[in-house]
């Protein structure tokens, strides 16, 4: 379990014993257990989860009785198993697809969790679709330091992962946003694969993964629609797409219409819409998107200048801006 792992160093530490943790694919249990015991050490701990089998070894020749009866209640116990695998799976596979879907019988008293996790969504922008797990499970556990982390495959694209914040060092939603960072620059560089990752809640228990999951999949068809070049992003993040998303499309023509009676449609070039962009992402602060633009604030205050002066709206002003968001929204997308 996602323990083991920091109780076995601490005991090495403390004693000096010979004691190993290993985490290894289930088809390997047999192999290795074999290759274990034949170098003399003995399994005496065990477990499994999503695909791997992990397991506590000790030179048992070399263990004083003592120390060997203290041993199972110096490793953390394992939280309860919850329902299959599949069963959670195909629930929130239903969740995802909009479908009117309960969690399985008992989630909450058979997988009982002792912190809260933290749900990411990773969105596969291959044609194939799905991650390959057996190739992701390896990097997300070393990623994730050993911690115990739950994956649950949607069809056809989607990846939820729900991560104990105990992996994370604690932190809070911005420490969490840096992970979201890390997890998409780890799965580019290593399986050379363009991913986008959604930061999730932090739920308490597993009976909740289904609206962290419904709140990522809005954001995650909103960029999809109105930020594709976004990959990596907090949920709470872009309310206005993810209002303009849930839009009926003849609604969403409507306003665009609606929209060109209040004014005349700017004609913006590719500068000046990822000008606009940048500075509504960074709340209208113009130090923060010069930054993100590498330009010197001055020179942006010189780029809205001339926008107010072609368009006659100042992206400064908070309600100027709105209406060249919306335009941007409905009548560029």
């Amino acid at each position: 379990m996602d323990a083991w792992k920091r109780d076995v160093e601490r005991i090495r530490q403390a004693t000096g014993l010979p004691i190993v943790y290993l985490n290894v694919a289930q088809e390997e249990i047999e192999a290795v257990r074999a290759a274990q015991e034949q170098s003399g050490w003995e399994i005496v701990q065990s477990g499994s989860f999503a695909g791997r089998a992990l397991m506590v070894a000790i030179r048992p020749a070399q263990w004083p009785d003592a120390a060997r009866s203290l041993l199972t209640l110096l490793l953390t116990k394992p939280e309860q198993a919850g329902p299959a695998q599949e069963q959670v799976t195909a629930w929130l596979t239903e969740v995802a697809a909009g479908l009117p879907a309960s969690p399985p019988d008992g989630l909450e008293q058979h997988w009982a969790w002792r912190e809260k996790r933290v749900c990411f969504l990773l969105e596969s922008t291959r044609s194939e679709g799905l991650f390959e797990l057996a190739i992701l499970q390896p990097l997300l556990h070393d990623f994730f330091k050993g911690a115990l982390v739950s994956l649950f495959p949607l069809p056809p694209s989607h990846l939820l992962l729900a991560v104990p914040v105990s992996a994370l060092d604690g932190g809070d939603a911005e420490n969490w946003l840096e992970w979201a960072y890390g997890l998409h620059d780890l799965i580019s560089t290593e399986l050379m694969e363009n991913v986008r990752v959604i930061l999730g809640p932090a739920v308490e228990t597993p009976v909740l993964l289904d609206q962290a999951l419904t709140d990522c999949l809005r954001l995650s068809r909103a960029l999809q629609k109105y930020r594709p070049k976004v990959m990596v992003a907090d949920r709470r993040q872009y309310p206005l797409e993810q209002w303009a998303a849930s839009l009926p499309s003849d609604i969403a023509s409507l306003l665009g219409d609606t929209l060109l009676h209040i004014m005349p449609a700017p004609k913006l070039s590719r500068e000046q819409i990822q000008t606009l962009e940048t500075l509504f992402a960074r709340q209208l602060n113009v130090s923060e998107a010069a930054r993100q633009l590498y330009l010197h604030r001055n020179t942006l205050i010189y780029r809205l200048d001339k926008l107010t002066e072609e368009t006659g709206l100042d992206p400064r002003q908070f309600p100027d801006a709105v209406l060249l968001q919306l335009f941007l929204l409905f009548r560029q997308n």
